[in-house]
């Protein structure tokens, strides 16, 4: 199930994101995220007043999270997208994140479904996301559910640095 966060889904949220990045700096990095600087508690936190942090959650616990809102960075402008939509006709994927002891069980693939039941729901008919562009297998995720490359460009990420990310979209 995909569920809209409570405050008490925030502390298994941010441990989420540290076994995440602990993950990451113990092996390959493919998301180029910074532990310690994003994603972090706050980023929950902050997700969660404006409405828009989602968990998913199974028999076992909270297996991952998802931001999902119509903010667009600064950024997309500058992309070639394959579909012209409205501002609010644009759900924005963020930071989607599952436990690393959960990977390779579908749960991404689960949340990119419930995330295209959300944007019909409010009206989108567009969903676009970036990812590093070293995140092979997040493109090759995205891709297979019929999302196309629309191009890339250096994000100013985390108010921190210059992160070379690719942006994908979708039609619904």
């Amino acid at each position: 199930m995909i569920r809209k966060a409570t405050a008490a889904d925030i502390d298994r949220c941010a441990e989420i994101y540290e076994a995440h990045l602990t993950n990451e700096a113990n092996g390959k990095n493919w998301s180029n995220w910074r532990l310690g600087l994003y994603p972090v508690r706050a980023t929950a936190e902050n997700a969660l007043a404006h409405d828009w942090l989602w968990v998913g959650e199974d028999e076992k616990g909270i297996f991952g999270c998802v931001i999902l809102n119509q903010n667009q960075a600064e950024e997309y402008k500058k992309m070639d997208w394959h579909w012209e939509a409205a501002d609010d006709e644009v759900l924005v994927i963020h930071t989607l994140v599952i436990d690393p002891n959960r990977r390779g069980e579908g749960k991404a693939s689960e949340f990119l479904k419930a995330a295209e039941d959300i944007a019909r729901s409010w009206g989108c008919t567009v969903i676009r996301l970036d990812t590093w562009e070293g995140n092979l297998p997040a493109q090759a995720l995205y891709k297979k559910h019929g999302y196309l490359l629309a191009g890339g460009c250096d994000f100013w990420f985390a108010n921190a640095y210059n992160n070379p990310l690719v942006c994908l979209d979708k039609k619904l």
